[in-house]
């Protein structure tokens, strides 16, 4: 398995967070180039440090995903350096909450959409062309279990994320029969060193390891799952 995605181009977005970080160790055994974005250059050269990949299988790209010209730009960037672009594993995102409805500010709530959706409609909308003339894609979005099972008091993080399940299925029908899936991962409480401090007294046992969401990302990218397409994949743990 170390080696089957030989010639794919894998653009991961938000590698340097919690997640992202683990999706590129993993995807890093695979073969592929790796596009590799952050809002951090120098997180990037310490990922990049770690992971001990010949430059001619790295990109590395500091971007604004909620920005449509940067955007483009790392797409662009990506394409112009490895000659196409195959898979974007998305992980850019943020939670905002901790109002009721009624006592959402609108500017919290703008830049939920902003953060999650708008990033992932950007990301999908510039990558899809250079896969679809490729005649083979990969699109995996992350969104949560709270998109389906919401909780009170986190409205734009729920509608959100229930967005970015909404447009990966959209994108899903429009490249059926093409070569190209979308699916989406729906996380429960994912453990990294952020949740750790926010949920001391929790039991981290239940949560999921970041390494199992890119196991199974790592699948959803794989020839086996070409019959994988619109749907979403729970990752909930033990909780």
């Amino acid at each position: 398995m170390s080696e089957d995605l030989r010639g794919r181009v894998v653009l991961i977005g938000g590698a340097t967070g919690a997640l992202g970080s683990g999706i590129a160790r993993v995807f890093a055994d695979t073969g592929a180039h790796l596009g590799l974005t952050s809002t951090s250059e120098e997180e990037l050269e310490e990922l990049a440090d770690e992971l001990g990949l010949s430059d001619d299988r790295l990109f590395l790209s500091t971007v604004d995903a909620t920005d449509r010209d940067s955007v483009g730009d790392l797409v662009s960037g990506v394409v112009e350096r490895f000659d196409g672009l195959h898979v974007l594993l998305n992980t850019i995102g943020g939670w905002g909450g901790g109002k009721t409805v009624g006592e959402t500010l609108v500017e919290q709530w703008e830049w939920m959409l902003t953060l999650n959706l708008r990033s992932a409609f950007l990301l999908s909308r510039a990558v899809l062309p250079h896969m679809l003339e490729a005649g083979w894609g990969r699109i995996v979005h992350t969104a949560s279990k709270t998109a389906v099972t919401p909780r009170p008091k986190q409205v734009g993080y729920v509608v959100s994320k229930s967005g970015v399940i909404a447009l990966t299925e959209v994108i899903a029908a429009e490249v059926k029969g093409t070569g190209v899936t979308a699916n989406v991962v729906l996380p429960s409480i994912i453990d990294t060193p952020a949740n750790r401090r926010m949920m001391s007294s929790a039991d981290t046992s239940k949560w999921v390891p970041p390494e199992h969401i890119a196991g199974t990302m790592r699948f959803l990218c794989s020839d086996a799952a070409a019959s994988i397409n619109g749907d979403r994949i729970p990752i909930y743990g033990a909780v």
